[in-house]
Order: C-alpha cells, then sequence, then structure tokens
C-alpha cells in the first residue's frame, strides 16, 4: 500500500465514522458512563465492539479496522503472529478449539523470525490440537515448541500428556524426565512420570502375556498340522496343509474349529444333513475316536426327539450315515465306524474345515429314493 492508498483510506475511514455519529439519535447523557455499564457501552463503539448487533453485518469501519490489523504491508511478520496468537487464546477460552488452532497456524504463517514467540504459537496450537482429540498432531507441535525453545516448560507438558494418551508409555516418562531437569519439582511432571511408569509396567506384563499366549497357540497350530498330515486326512487344498483349509467356513459353524487333546487325538466340528427334511444339525466337537452310533445314541432319545421328525423314524439304530466325494456319488458309512476311520478314507475330502455327512433312515421310501439318484460305493 502507497503513501496515496493510505491517504485515501484516511479519508475513507474519517468520513465513515462522520456518518456513523451523524446518524445516531441525539440523546442526552445524563448518568455519565456508569461502571456496571461499561462493557455495554464499550460494545457499541465501533471501535471496540467484538461482533455485530444481532442480524446486521460490521460497520465498514470496524470492517476496516480489522483488515489493517492483518495487514501484511502494514504490520510486521512479528506483529501479525503476536495478533493472531492473541485471537488463538481468545478462541481458547471460549472452547473454539478448531478456531484457535486456525488462528495460531496462521500466527505461524506469518514467518516471524521470533522463536519464543513461534514457540508459544507451536505449543497453544498443541494444546488446542489436544483438546479436539488430534494428539499426534499434538505431540508433533509440542515437539517443534521443544526444538525452538528447550527451556519451554509446557511444551513438556503437552509432549507428556499426549504420550501418556496415546499410550507411548516409554516416550512421556522420557519428555517428564527431560522436563525435570529445568525444573526437578514440577509436581505435573512429576505426577505424570508416576502414572506412565504404572501404566507402563501393567502394559509389559501383559504384552508379555500375549506373546505368551500366542506361542502357545503358534505352538499348538504347528503340532495340530501334523497330526493331521499324520493322519493323511485329506482337505480341499490337497496335499497342502494349510490352517485356512481347517478355519470352519459355514456362518452357524465359525466358533467351533478342530482341536488337539492331551493324548493327540483330534476333535472336529461336524455337519449333519438330513436332505428328507432339509434341515441341518451341527455337532461342535466329533471326537475321532467315537462312532456314529455313540453320537446318535446321545443326540436322539425317547423322551427328546428332534422337532422335525414327525413320523419319529429317526432312531440311533435306524439310521444311515453317507459321504459324498463328488456330486454323483455316496459312500455309506457303517454306525459302528468311529470318526478317524472315515476321515481316513481314500474318498473322503474335508471341505472347509468341517466334516459334513448325510443322513437319512436306512432303507425307508426315502433313503431308497435318494440312493437312485447317486452311484452307491461300498466303504
Amino acid at each position: 500500500m502507497d503513501e496515496e492508498e493510505r491517504s485515501q483510506l484516511a479519508e475513507k475511514l474519517d468520513k465513515e465514522l462522520e456518518d456513523y455519529i451523524s446518524q445516531l439519535k441525539p440523546k442526552k447523557y445524563e448518568d455519565g458512563w456508569a461502571e456496571d455499564r461499561w462493557e455495554e457501552e464499550m460494545e457499541k463503539h465501533p471501535f471496540f465492539m467484538s461482533k455485530p448487533a444481532e442480524g446486521q453485518e460490521l460497520p465498514p469501519l470496524v470492517e476496516a479496522l480489522q483488515q489493517l490489523k492483518y495487514d501484511p504491508e502494514v504490520n510486521s511478520p512479528e506483529d501479525l503472529a503476536l495478533s493472531y496468537k492473541e485471537d488463538g487464546n481468545q478462541n481458547f477460552k471460549q472452547h473454539k478449539y478448531r478456531w484457535a488452532v486456525d488462528s495460531y497456524t496462521k500466527g505461524l504463517e506469518a514467518k516471524c523470525n521470533d522463536p519464543e514467540l513461534n514457540a508459544q504459537l507451536y505449543c497453544n496450537r498443541a494444546n488446542a490440537h489436544y483438546h479436539i482429540g488430534n494428539l499426534k498432531k499434538s505431540l508433533k507441535d509440542a515437539t517443534e515448541a521443544r526444538n525452538l525453545k528447550p527451556d519451554h516448560i509446557k511444551a513438556f507438558y503437552r509432549g507428556a500428556m499426549c504420550c501418556l494418551e496415546l499410550q507411548l508409555y516409554q516416550d512421556c516418562i522420557s519428555w517428564c524426565v527431560d522436563g525435570l531437569k529445568l525444573d526437578e519439582q514440577n509436581k505435573t511432571l512429576l505426577d505424570m512420570k508416576k502414572k506412565a511408569e504404572e501404566k507402563k509396567k501393567l502394559a509389559d506384563i501383559s504384552k508379555r502375556k500375549a506373546q505368551a499366549e500366542e506361542w502357545a497357540k503358534v505352538k499348538e497350530r504347528s503340532t495340530l498340522k501334523k497330526e493331521v498330515k499324520k493322519r493323511g486326512i485329506c482337505l480341499v487344498e490337497g496335499d497342502k496343509i494349510d490352517l485356512s483349509a481347517l478355519q470352519p467356513m459355514h456362518p452357524a459353524v465359525t466358533i467351533a474349529k478342530v482341536s488337539l487333546d492331551e493324548n493327540h487325538r483330534l476333535s472336529w466340528p461336524v455337519m449333519l444333513i438330513y436332505p428328507e427334511y432339509g434341515v441341518t444339525d451341527f455337532i461342535e466337537s466329533f471326537h475321532e475316536d467315537t462312532c456314529f452310533r455313540d453320537l446318535f445314541t446321545n443326540m436322539f432319545t425317547d423322551d427328546d426327539p428332534p422337532p422335525w421328525d414327525i413320523k419319529r423314524e429317526y432312531t440311533p439304530e435306524c439310521m444311515q450315515v453317507y459321504f459324498s466325494d463328488r456330486e454323483d456319488t455316496i459312500i455309506p458309512v457303517a454306525k459302528d465306524l468311529p470318526l478317524s476311520s472315515v476321515l481316513t478314507h481314500k474318498m473322503y475330502k474335508v471341505h472347509g474345515g468341517t466334516p459334513s455327512f448325510i443322513i437319512t433312515v436306512s432303507n425307508s421310501e426315502f433313503d431308497r429314493s435318494y440312493r437312485k439318484k447317486y452311484r452307491v460305493i461300498d466303504f
């Protein structure tokens, strides 16, 4: 802004002030500027009002003054940075933390050469970010403030607080230790350091426990893979023994998985399919040494028959078990065979980590009709 433009702006401001005064209604000022109403009186003055009246825009004079306040051609970088810092502080006091962040950011963008002022802007912005919940941004700003002014104690508060919230307990302790070098008796830093040390101790215990549990799971999975391979059980992936092939795929059975007991014997989640009624049963744990007859004896009792068995035909003695290796073939299974004998059959394949079997009533009308649809191969 050159001299002529400044002169024109001054004349314009003088005219607008005269116009504003001339528009005021004449009023006898009887009681002076009462002490209990000074804020109200100041708010009415165009030089001091903080906001326009309800539903009105700022008077041109006030708007022009505000523009001058932030004009980089009129103000030095230090003046601009200080003005934005004051605006940020005011916004922060009113809990307008995002506005405060914007003000402090503009102050930093002024690029003043005062490291202490810049450190204050970074530190204040770190505090605003902290209240918003931007913990990583807050920590970054606290670090910048500390780099600019290594003795800025508030920067250590901010950095330690962020690390504590981010569960970076060792970093929090380091911030506190470095801050205490500046002020050995600082209660805030001493309290945070103690809290971080306690939380770190608990976190370390939890971490070691989680690592031990994970190691136990890795060992169990490794043993499980060896046992499945040793038995020659065929998975849908062929010779590849992958734990993903032992992961149940059916939505209803994802909570159960093949498991290994202390005697290195397997228990499988098993699906039983009753095509006559279009229903299924899910067995969470079918021990490989248990035979189908024993399983049915526990499942089907005279006192508690399945609600879908209207004819009461599905009894342990009458039930027929099949498995299928292809769409056109079924293989009958003797009920006295243990599960392990079926799973190790050369034609059996485990799909989705869950062996499945077809159940009918032996030699019933449905069973005979069902067998005619497929090629029946002896076990």
